[in-house]
């Protein structure tokens, strides 16, 4: 199993839409057992594998809330809570693509763990529960580094940070690096790989992101960090999908933006494989 956490500080990167859309070609396309958690209090990436009215029903018992003790008395047991029970199967009509909602009481998800001891651990400890049923968990982060990423951080074997090549971007994006590196030294047992940077959003013909993709490319390399090869179009089709409560892969299968994010996960597959042989 790899756990995959996507990562920016900066919102309005097409963080969540990578997550939903690698995550279902995953499932559908390479026969991949899959779970996305959502751990971004604005919810995106859940009400874009599930309807509202849906997660109605489940938000007061099975979300991400459940999982981090935001309303259980924690406890060092082990055996106290079963992560199972905050898993909706099988979302957006997709076979082996799981999913654990977020809730927008995450936002006070710092507040309420405050005293609560190795709080940046209780996700892993949670997943290393379900360590044998998936190949992949890939975890969509809000845009900062507080509590919630932290326990992604801690829980996760690699980092992708999605970037629009714009002028602000690169210019965070070595804070960032060094941001998730410093957490690497302070977290115990938080040693994460960023497996690269995966451009987004990118307008097709103009000068700037093309100047700013060769930049970002040129300062990554400086950090040591790898960028992926594949660019992701901006294009209305995803927003469609969204408005959808779908993943793109599945309103628009022959898109240009899905078939960027096909193109993104044969190469993000052949990527790991070049990790397992090193």
């Amino acid at each position: 199993m790899k756990v995959i956490s996507f990562i920016n500080m900066k919102g309005g990167v097409g963080k969540t839409t990578t997550v939903v859309e690698l995550a279902s070609i995953l499932a559908k396309e390479h026969n991949k057992k899959v779970l996305v958690i959502d751990l971004d209090p604005q919810t995106n990436a859940t009400f874009s594998l599930m309807p509202m009215d849906e997660w109605n029903k489940i938000k007061d018992t099975k979300t991400i809330a459940n999982v981090l003790g935001m309303r259980r008395g924690y406890s060092s047991r082990e055996d106290e809570f079963d992560i199972n029970t905050s898993i909706t199967k099988n979302v957006a009509g997709i076979n082996n693509l799981d999913l654990i909602p977020s809730h927008l009481e995450l936002t006070f998800l710092d507040l309420d763990l405050s005293s609560q001891p190795a709080r940046e651990h209780i996700l892993s400890k949670e997943i290393g529960k379900i360590i044998d049923t998936y190949d992949f968990i890939m975890i969509d982060c809000p845009p900062n580094l507080t509590l919630a990423p932290q326990n992604a951080l801690v829980a996760s074997d690699f980092i992708i940070v999605p970037v629009v090549p714009e002028v602000f971007p690169a210019i965070g994006l070595p804070l960032l690096i060094n941001r998730i590196e410093d957490l690497s030294k302070r977290l115990p047992n938080c040693n994460p790989k960023i497996l690269g940077v995966v451009f987004t959003k990118v307008k097709r013909g103009t000068n700037i992101h093309t100047q700013q993709i060769d930049a970002i490319r040129k300062s990554s390399l400086a950090l040591k960090v790898d960028t992926f090869q594949t660019i992701i179009p901006e294009t209305v089709r995803i927003s469609e999908a969204v408005a959808s409560q779908k993943p793109a892969y599945i309103v628009n299968p022959n898109s240009d933006g899905t078939s960027s994010y096909k193109n993104f996960t044969k190469e993000l597959l052949l990527k790991l494989e070049e990790y397992e042989n090193e």
